[in-house]
């Protein structure tokens, strides 16, 4: 059976998302620790110097959003390529952290040109048969194990090379592989206007009126309390899972699980999300995300329960990913759609940066369980502006 061409570009942007993800985000868990050794810093300080640059690639997205919206996304993840690959190498240069601040600066601005948001808004632009949405899922399915990959061979290439060298490894191998990806598979002809309804199921219309300002409202809200979570439990799922009584092993262990069910659950979503509306998409996130934070706090004390926990939970992120991109799609439509998913990301990754802070003092002054006790609120309450957000498949 032959392979639909028009499944292409987003297969090809899949794998720059593992690319992406794997240098520009996970790549730092395993070596800025090593850097602050060698640059005279603390832990914190070095972390601090992250969060930084983070929030400044919040501000920078929806600058990213507009241009794709504007030009296309072939030329903007093109660009935002070239200056990543050189970011990355020259993270291997830094003496000071003032060099430092200045290139995760530069490698975080570029990362919003290239990462989900932009991928997502570049696809959507194209005149495919695919729809939007499955062209989505199929991208956040390759993302999905970046961090499955990245982190241990992160490690190796550090423990042979030293980070020095595993930058330019890394820098050198992203501009490899993803420049000329974004500039061939972005390739293709964009539709106009009068096409954009190629991109949903005909059956679901936007949202009008009032009914449009205040369903942009309460999804933002939500999407911020459903992951104002993930930052914490990035930086804090060992020293919470140990706190119940686990070894620092089996917290990194089930840690591990996360990520393989997290693409475990963008499948199952692939497979029948042709005929499902994201908001119940978005349902469906919620619930395993709460199901498997309560699993946790009900029965992670024991090894299966916090395996089963991080099996449940890490399906639920992962569908989440999926959300962040087909729900404004389809409340909102395509007009604007790379400007409005700059927006949205740029309000999230503010809001987000202070979530290893806040959960880490919960953790110091309650323990770990509190701090689980505490995400799972966030979902909880993630849930209730849910329910707010107007549902335009009802009269």
């Amino acid at each position: 059976m032959r392979l639909n061409r028009d499944y292409f570009p987003a297969i090809g942007l899949g794998v720059t998302q593992i690319m992406g993800y794997g240098t520009l985000m996970y790549a730092y868990a395993v070596l800025l620790p090593h850097m602050a050794k060698d640059l005279d810093l603390s832990l914190s300080q070095i972390f601090g110097v992250l969060s930084v640059g983070l929030l400044f690639g919040g501000l920078v997205s929806p600058v990213s959003g507009y241009l794709t919206d504007c030009f296309g996304g072939r030329w903007v993840m093109v660009g935002g390529s070239f200056f990543a690959g050189l970011a990355l190498v020259a993270m291997s240069q830094v003496n000071t952290w003032q060099q430092l601040l200045f290139t995760i600066l530069v490698t975080e601005g570029a990362g919003m040109f290239v990462l989900y948001n932009v991928a997502f808004a570049s696809v959507a632009r194209l005149n495919l048969s695919v729809s939007s949405q499955r062209s989505i899922s199929i991208i956040t399915l390759f993302g999905g194990v970046a961090s499955t990959i990245f982190w241990p061979l992160t490690l190796a290439l550090f423990n042979s090379h030293g980070w020095q060298l595993t930058w330019i490894i890394l820098g050198a191998a992203y501009l490899i592989v993803c420049l000329p990806i974004h500039a061939l598979v972005l390739n293709g002809p964009e539709r106009d206007d009068a096409a954009a309804g190629k991109t949903l199921t005909p059956n679901w219309p936007e949202l009008q009126g009032e009914a449009r300002k205040r369903g942009m409202l309460w999804m933002v809200l939500s999407f911020i309390f459903s992951g104002y979570l993930m930052g914490a439990v990035m930086t804090l799922w060992v020293t919470n899972v140990q706190d119940l009584g686990h070894t620092a092993a089996m917290a990194a262990l089930a840690g591990a699980v996360i990520g393989p069910f997290k693409t475990v659950g963008r499948f199952f979503e692939m497979l029948m999300n042709q005929n499902m509306h994201p908001l119940k998409t978005y349902l469906l996130a919620l619930s395993l995300q709460f199901g498997g934070l309560v699993l946790l706090l009900s029965f992670g004390f024991s090894i299966l329960g916090i395996l089963i926990a991080a099996a449940v939970y890490g399906m639920g992120d992962g569908i989440k990913t999926i959300v962040s991109g087909t729900l404004p799609l389809a409340l909102f439509g395509h007009k604007d759609f790379g400007t409005r998913l700059g927006w949205i990301g740029s309000i999230s990754m503010a809001v987000n940066a202070t979530a290893p802070f806040v959960f880490a003092w919960f953790t110091q002054m309650y323990g770990g369980w509190w701090s689980f006790a505490i995400m799972a609120l966030c979902v909880a309450v993630a849930f209730l502006t849910f329910l707010k957000i107007p549902d335009p498949t009802k009269d």
